[in-house]
C-alpha cells in the first residue's frame, strides 16, 4: 500500500514501451503506469556490447592505446586526437568508443555539447547497451547534457541500467538497497553480479557483506575477484586475514590459519596496484599467483602480466589517413575532427546553444559536466583507511533509512 502510494506521487518515470527515452509527469493515472513493476525482484544481466567492425576496431584500439599512453602527461593536443578517432568511431557504430568519448567529456578531456551527449546516450539504448541509460542517469544526477537536475528521475535510470547489466548502476544502486529495511538481498545479488562483470567496488562490498554473516569461504572468493579486477583494497585485505588474526578480531578474523607467505604475496600485490592505482591495473591470473586456501602456492616471480604489458607498452596498427577519411565520409563527418558536417544524418544547429531530450520534447539549455561516472571521489587516502571504513559500513543492518521511491524493476 505505501509503495503504490509513492508510486502515485512520481513526477518522473523512467520505464518506457521502447527504447526511447520518455519522461512521464504526474497527470499519468496510476493505472496508465502498467509497465512499472513494483516488485524489487533483481535477475542478473551482464552488459552485451554489439561486435564492432574491423575498420572501426582500429580507430578505437589505437585511440585507447592513446589515452592510456597520456594518462600522465595529460596532453591536450593528444587528446584532440583521441577525441577525434573516437568520435568517428562512435558515429560509425562502436559503442566502446561511445562509452569512452561520453567519459571523456564528463572528465572535460574531449568537447560534447548536451545535444551530443543525449544522441550518443539513445545511440547506446537503441543498440541494447545498459550504459546508455546510466549516463542519462550521471546527466541527471548532474543537471548535465542540458537536462534539469533530478534525483529521483536519476535514480531510476540508474535502476534501469542496473536491471539492463550495466556493472556500475548494479554496484550503485545495491548501495542504496543494502541498509536492512530495504532490501539488503537484493543489493547481494546485485553486488555479486557486477563483480563477475569485473567491478572491483562491488567485489569488495560483497566481501565485506558476506564476511558479516560470517560466510567466510564466500567471502573470501569475492575478495579474490576484487584483487583480479585490481582492487589494492581488497588484496590488502587478504593479506591481513592470513596472519592469524584473533577471533575477537571484528576487522579480519575470518577462520583462516597463518600462512604468511600468502599474506606476503597479497601485499605485493596491493602495493602494486596501489602504485599504478590510476591507470585501472588488473590481475586476471590471480588464481594462478596466490590461489584460495587449501590449494597450495606456486612459484611466483613476482611480476604481473598487466603490468609487463603497460611498460612493454607496444602500439596496436595506427589507422590510416584514408580509413579515417573513409568513415568519415560514410557519416558525412569532418575527417579533421569527427564533428558532424551539415548533411550528415547526426547533425544538429541546436548542439551548439540548447539540448532535446529524445523523443520528449523537453527544451532546456545546455549544461557541461565534468565528472567521470566510472570513477567516484574517495576520501580515502590510504587501503588501510578504506578498509575500516567498509567494515563498519557495508552490511550494517540495524539503522533506518527512508523507505526507496525509485528502486522499481522497469519492464523490458
Amino acid at each position: 500500500m505505501r509503495l503504490t502510494l509513492l508510486l502515485s506521487s512520481l513526477l518522473l518515470v523512467a520505464c518506457s514501451s521502447g527504447n526511447a527515452i520518455t519522461l512521464r509527469t504526474n497527470d499519468t493515472p496510476l493505472n496508465q503506469l502498467s509497465e512499472v513493476n513494483a516488485k524489487l525482484a533483481f535477475t542478473c544481466v551482464h552488459e552485451k556490447i554489439p561486435t564492432p567492425s574491423t575498420e572501426t576496431d582500429v580507430m578505437f584500439q589505437y585511440a585507447r592505446w592513446l589515452q592510456k599512453s597520456n594518462q600522465i602527461q595529460q596532453d591536450e593536443t593528444v587528446d584532440v586526437e583521441i577525441g577525434r578517432l573516437y568520435r568517428i568511431a562512435a558515429e560509425n557504430n562502436h559503442y566502446k568508443a561511445n562509452v569512452n568519448l561520453q567519459n571523456g567529456a564528463m572528465r572535460g578531456q574531449f568537447k560534447l555539447t548536451g545535444g551530443e551527449r543525449l544522441r550518443l546516450s539513445q545511440q547506446l539504448i537503441d543498440a541494447h547497451v545498459a550504459s546508455g541509460y546510466y549516463m542519462i542517469a550521471i546527466y541527471l544526477q548532474k543537471g548535465a547534457a542540458g537536462l534539469q537536475q533530478d534525483e529521483n528521475m536519476s535514480l531510476r535510470y540508474f535502476r534501469k541500467a542496473a536491471d539492463e547489466g550495466n556493472a556500475q548502476a548494479q554496484t550503485y544502486v545495491a548501495d542504496k538497497l543494502a541498509p536492512f529495511r530495504i532490501a539488503p538481498d537484493i543489493a547481494r545479488q546485485m553486488r555479486r553480479c557486477a563483480a563477475e562483470q569485473g567491478n572491483s567496488d562491488a567485489a569488495v562490498a560483497l566481501g565485506f557483506d558476506l564476511k558479516t554473516d560470517k560466510k567466510y569461504q564466500e567471502a573470501l572468493e569475492a575478495f579474490q575477484r576484487g584483487v583480479a579486477s585490481g582492487d589494492e583494497t581488497a588484496a590488502s585485505f587478504l593479506g591481513k586475514i592470513f596472519r592469524n588474526p584473533k577471533p575477537d578480531d571484528r576487522m579480519y578474523y575470518m577462520d583462516q590459519k597463518e600462512d604468511l607467505q600468502r599474506a606476503e604475496r597479497y601485499k605485493q600485490i596491493s602495493k602494486i596496484l596501489n602504485r599504478l592505482s590510476y591507470a585501472n591495473p588488473k590481475v586476471p591470473e590471480i588464481n594462478e599467483i596466490v590461489p584460495l586456501p587449501p590449494a597450495k602456492l606456486p612459484a611466483w616471480d613476482g611480476k604481473l602480466k598487466w603490468v609487463e604489458e603497460r611498460e612493454a607498452n607496444i602500439p596496436p596498427p595506427k589507422p590510416s589517413e584514408a580509413l579515417i577519411e573513409q568513415l568519415a565520409k560514410a557519416m558525412v563527418l569532418d575527417p579533421k575532427t569527427g564533428k558532424p558536417l551539415p548533411g550528415s544524418p547526426v547533425y544538429s544547429k541546436e548542439d551548439s546553444s540548447h539540448t532535446h531530450v529524445p523523443n520528449t520534447g523537453l527544451h532546456v539549455p545546455t549544461v557541461s559536466a565534468h565528472a567521470n561516472p566510472h570513477s567516484y571521489p574517495t576520501p580515502f587516502r590510504t587501503p588501510a583507511m578504506r578498509l575500516r571504513f567498509l567494515n563498519n559500513n557495508v552490511g550494517q543492518r540495524t539503522h533506518n533509512p527512508p523507505t526507496p521511491t525509485w528502486t522499481t524493476r522497469c519492464t523490458p
